[in-house]
């Protein structure tokens, strides 16, 4: 064959194998990301810079709670045409930030915000699995507390 021929029946081939219809254009799969992540292929910073501040942006703004399972770097990587290893540098970094935890193969999800009412719970756990190995039981660590609650805030001004 020519060259010609063949740059013809490799273009009909090509032709042949795009999908038309309702999935022209993309090889996208549904997540629970579709519609917040989106790449500008014009934009000046990366794929995964961009797919990393939707993503913490939506975390940020409540449209992901913590709790919620993001989709696998794969299904992600399909839903906005990248390559896997782009939407896994995102994960990263969103984990490096402390949006996201990874579990391995348990998948990532949102992580709890660290809110004053989060801390708070934090140190409260700590402080109940410290005095519970000191042998207080509930009724005395609550009084105990009390007391030291009530030393500190007037101490600050706040009773």
């Amino acid at each position: 064959m020519s060259d010609t021929l063949s740059d013809a029946v490799a273009a009909t081939r090509a032709e042949d194998a795009a999908p038309v219809g309702d999935d022209a254009g993309s090889a996208s799969t549904r997540t629970v990301l579709t519609g917040i992540v989106r790449v500008d292929r014009t934009s000046l910073d990366s794929p995964a810079q961009q797919i990393y501040q939707c993503i913490a942006r939506a975390i940020q703004d409540g449209r992901l709670v913590p709790g919620t399972r993001l989709p696998t770097v794969r299904a992600l990587a399909a839903d906005v045409e990248v390559a896997v290893n782009t939407v896994a540098k995102a994960f990263r970094r969103l984990g490096e930030a402390g949006l996201v935890i990874t579990r391995g193969r348990a998948g990532t999800v949102v992580a709890p915000l660290d809110t004053a009412g989060s801390r708070a719970e934090r140190a409260a756990r700590e402080y109940a699995a410290a005095v519970s190995e000191l042998g207080y039981d509930a009724e005395a660590a609550a009084k105990l507390l009390a007391a030291v609650f009530a030393e500190t805030a007037s101490a600050v001004g706040r009773e």
